[in-house]
């Protein structure tokens, strides 16, 4: 930012949104994928609703809101991309590093998979996080595979540089007919991969490989929600957001998720959800910036929103490990069960926060931010420089 620049008004709110956000993938993982309960209708509730996936598009909107907002296009585009390795890698290289090591010890884990067969090539590719560009099973899913949307969000991330420049000579009074573009585009992917694609059905489900490859983990595909939240942030800063609350977002959202049940398969797993829910967004920043109380920005909130990066890379490895210990088969009753996912979330939270404070806030304060520039001290008339 230049010293030109006004002040960049902070959202405290969005980020205890954050936190929200990562409870539904949390519990979408640990019912859906943990299978703790010998009771199948409450593992079945990570997955008959699409709050997880919802939760994780949303995640890519408050990237483009966030970053958006945060004016990228008045610093250096060298300094921004700095930031966000700094930011993303530390915490990346040490849950992949961690989650290595613990399949090399214990070997093959239900949740986890193995090392078994997987050459170099699959494990590079998620510790770069380059696994998104190859379509390939066995590159997507190596290691830990949720660090599949890290793996997107670098797109964004160097993209964003490039493209904030032209959408800010975009008209004010045009912003919100390029925002129903992006939306009409993220409703054509899963059309077009629908009807378009096929291929054998993958995995027992109901599409094939290519389908799930190209509507869920492509880059391109889902920067389309990361476009939302660019967009949402213009609206918002030129003031052509209008006067909406959370409850006219929900009365949106609502049709939109009855909607996912009479759908194929492949709108499902789009970014379609995103379309209502993501106006919650510009909702929560307005409340902040008309100083409007929030229970989103109060201080616990704050820290774990801050934390949600760090918790996310960690939960899944901490699950499948969790999976192991409790044995790869066992099922437990409603209390048993309610333990174990319990522990399991403060456990990450913990991991997340340690990880926050003592790595990432840390690195972020120490490389991602310009250098002071060094006081050179008054030099005595009398000496003179070495030639």
């Amino acid at each position: 930012m230049t010293a030109e620049s006004p002040p960049v008004r902070q959202l405290p709110s969005l980020t205890g949104y954050r936190a929200i956000l990562f409870i539904a993938v949390f519990l979408t993982h640990a019912l859906g994928a943990g299978y703790f309960f010998a009771d199948q209708s409450i593992n079945e509730l990570g997955t008959i609703l699409p709050y997880g996936t919802a939760a994780l598009a949303t995640f890519f909107v408050l990237s483009g809101f966030v970053l958006t907002w945060g004016e990228p296009w008045r610093t250096s585009i060298g300094r921004f991309w700095r930031r966000r390795v700094v930011k993303i890698y530390p915490g990346h290289i040490i849950s992949w590093a961690a989650t290595l090591l613990m399949l090399v010890l214990i070997g093959p884990m239900s949740m986890m998979g193995t090392l078994e067969g997987v050459g170099p090539g699959p494990i590079l590719a998620n510790l770069f996080l380059v696994q998104t560009w190859i379509p390939d099973e066995q590159y997507l899913f190596s290691v830990y595979g949720v660090n599949w949307s890290v793996s997107c969000e670098i797109l964004f991330y160097l993209a964003l540089p490039l493209l904030i420049r032209p959408i800010l000579r975009i008209r004010d009074d045009r912003l919100w007919a390029w925002f129903a573009g992006i939306a009409a585009l993220i409703v054509a992917i899963p059309t077009v991969t629908h009807f378009f694609v096929g291929g054998e059905l993958w995995g027992g489900g109901e599409m094939s490989f290519a389908q799930v490859y190209l509507t869920n983990f492509f880059p391109l595909s889902r920067m389309t929600e990361f476009l939302l939240g660019v967009f949402l942030a213009r609206i918002v800063q030129t003031g052509r957001w209008p006067r909406l609350n959370s409850w006219w977002v929900a009365l949106i959202s609502i049709p939109l998720c009855a909607v996912m049940y009479v759908l194929p398969p492949t709108y499902r797993i789009s970014g379609i959800l995103t379309i209502g829910i993501c106006l919650f967004v510009p909702v929560i920043a307005m409340r902040d910036l008309q100083g409007k109380p929030c229970w989103l920005n109060n201080k616990p909130m704050v820290l774990l929103g801050n934390a949600s990066y760090a918790a996310y890379l960690v939960h899944f490895p901490a699950l499948g490990l969790t999976r192991y210990l409790v044995g790869e088969n066992e099922m437990f009753d409603v209390g048993t069960g309610l333990l174990i996912v319990f522990a399991l979330f403060v456990v990450t939270q913990l991991l997340g926060i340690l990880m926050f404070q003592y790595i990432e806030r840390p690195l972020m304060r120490r490389f991602g931010s310009p250098r002071k520039p060094r006081q050179v001290p008054p030099q005595d008339s009398k000496t003179q420089e070495p030639a």
